[in-house]
């Protein structure tokens, strides 16, 4: 089946932003992993390229090992644009995986290393995945699904029974590959690669990223967010089986001759011993890692030395201004939060290409990026300052849903509410202040409608969780006969409080001198944990359920 019939009409994409000069640039028929890896490899291959606890891989390594993985792809019946999924940790093998399927001129198809098997088996048989590269350790799903999709094997690192089992030993294919390779060039407008949303609002969303928008969006990103050179560390614990750490561990800091620290776990001593191992200059880590860290990171700094980091930098949800600035005064740096989306293949806006970090706020569009806050109701441009509207991006990659046709069309309908005058719409609402600043307010439809008031549940959030008693906090909106809804907040204490009485009136009164009153919830709950997706996401529609069946409205 072409290729094509996996894509929705282009009437309904987005405008990609890319420049002429750059697009023209690029050669008819290209390869990817040549353009960001073997290109920067030719004249760096005795550097380090991967970091991994105590092991290094050099450039040149990288190269040879992925060229042999790729011409073994191809004794095994790869054809140029086939997708092959990859489903690790953190690894040195994930990243030579991402590079041979490249190489072979398919799509690489991200497959998160906490999904349960029935995430899997949707994402395996909605992307037509012709095979899959897993470890040992997360081969379980993987067996209890092969069956129901259209994989010819798997290919399994680590597992000396691979054979025997009737898979394929990726250890296998590194000894009899040929080191030397001539990879595969497709057309420059070719996809690249094949991400899948986290799933928070349902089933997991194939997003196609295309060749030119994904070298821009990585040119872009390593030049004015990072600022990268070949004597950089990139770290990071975000998976790289999934877009976070895909661009960050996969990609990106190879076209500039970066290094990556593999971290295999988020454990604040563990990446505090990366940093200080590996000579870390960029840290890219979730604001609940920062917040976890926060009570220790005394203690950490004491221990550890990091004194190679230039920038701590993470997105994905609201940091909060308090969050950032109690980083600043126990570190002395100051954390530059950034936005992006799996739609947008990368971080779009950041506070790291500002003239100076302003926390709180998600910094300003990065170069390449266009953004425009609209009236979600007249889709007019707002231009007074702090007026909240919806967030239009256009950048070099932006929504192109895979196989749109299935289940009747879903996600057709879904990109005309996706995409809207030819620009990317998440559903974020966001202001700017008097200085441009862009400011994230919440999902759209997180905004919570009481009494003609449009409130962020993201500020209410961030207020909570800047109170010492409150380890984890969601907001939400439960509906009202009158006011249409009212905020309802679920509180997570940390282990010395107790959830009684005294505790709330105190964290009613540290809100009250933080946000507006008429944001104040009507009613706070103490719970145990909150509903999250495997990457940390909350999801709301689980509180909202929740909300509905604890919350009495009162007058």
């Amino acid at each position: 089946m072409k290729i094509d019939n996996f894509l929705p009409p282009k009437e309904l994409w987005p405008e990609f932003n890319i420049s002429k000069d750059f697009y023209e640039s690029l050669p008819k028929e290209l390869n990817l992993a040549v353009e960001i890896l073997d290109k920067r490899a030719e004249e760096r291959k005795h550097k380090i390229a991967i970091y991994f606890e105590d092991k290094k891989y050099t450039y040149r390594e990288l190269v040879e090992f992925s060229n042999r993985v790729a011409s073994k792809l191809i004794d095994l019946g790869v054809e140029p644009l086939d997708r092959i999924a990859i489903r690790f940790a953190n690894i040195p093998e994930a990243v030579v995986s991402n590079f041979a399927i490249l190489k072979a001129g398919a799509l690489p198809v991200t497959l998160h290393p906490r999904w349960s098997k029935k995430e899997i088996l949707h994402v395996l048989k909605d992307s037509g995945a012709k095979f899959v590269i897993t470890q040992k350790e997360l081969l379980k799903e993987i067996e209890e699904v092969k069956s129901d999709t259209f994989l010819q094997n798997v290919i399994v690192v680590g597992d000396e029974k691979a054979e025997e089992k009737g898979y394929i030993s990726f250890e296998r294919l590194l000894k009899e590959g040929s080191k030397k390779f001539e990879a595969v060039n497709v057309h420059k407008d070719s996809p690249a690669v094949l991400l899948y949303t986290s799933g928070t609002t349902g089933p997991p969303k194939g997003v196609v990223h295309f060749i030119p928008g994904v070298l821009m969006v990585t040119k872009n990103v390593g030049t004015h967010v990072w600022k990268l050179t070949e004597n950089d560390v990139l770290g990071s614990a975000a998976p790289i089986s999934f877009a976070l750490g895909y661009g960050g561990l996969a990609m990106i800091p190879y076209y500039f001759g970066s290094a990556v620290s593999l971290m295999r776990q988020p454990d604040p001593d563990y990446v505090f011993s990366m940093i200080e191992k590996h000579g870390v200059t960029v840290l890219s880590m979730a604001p609940t890692w920062y917040r976890k860290t926060l009570p220790i990171v005394d203690k950490l700094m004491k221990k550890y030395d990091i004194s190679s980091i230039k920038l701590f930098t993470g997105g994905g949800e609201a940091f909060g201004a308090d969050t950032i600035k109690a980083w600043y005064e126990k570190t002395g740096y100051m954390i530059a939060e950034g936005f992006g989306a799996t739609e947008l293949f990368y971080i779009s806006i950041s506070n790291a290409v500002a003239p100076k970090p302003k926390p709180g706020s998600i910094g300003m569009p990065v170069p390449g990026v266009e953004v425009s806050i609209i009236d979600p109701e007249t889709l007019q441009p707002i231009k007074k300052p702090n007026t909240p509207g919806l967030l239009l991006i256009k950048a070099p990659c932006g929504t192109v849903y895979w196989n749109p046709y299935a289940e009747g069309g879903k996600l057709l309908k879904k990109m005309e509410k996706d995409v809207l005058m030819k620009m990317v719409a998440l559903g974020d609402i966001a202001y700017t202040d008097e200085e441009g600043y862009i400011w994230f307010a919440g999902k759209g439809e997180d905004v919570i409608k009481s009494s003609g008031y449009r409130i962020g549940a993201d500020e209410i959030e961030v207020a909570l969780m800047s109170h010492p008693a409150v380890d984890d906090a969601g907001v939400v909106g439960a509906p009202h006969p009158i006011r249409g809804e009212d905020v309802i907040a679920f509180v997570v204490l940390k282990k010395d409080y107790k959830a009684d009485e005294n505790t709330k009136k105190g964290i009613y009164a540290h809100l009250e001198a933080n946000i507006a009153k008429y944001k104040l919830p009507r009613e706070i709950f103490f719970v145990e944990s909150l509903p999250r997706h495997t990457t940390g996401k909350l999801l709301r529609r689980e509180l909202r359920e929740l909300a509905k069946k604890m919350y009495v409205p009162k007058d």
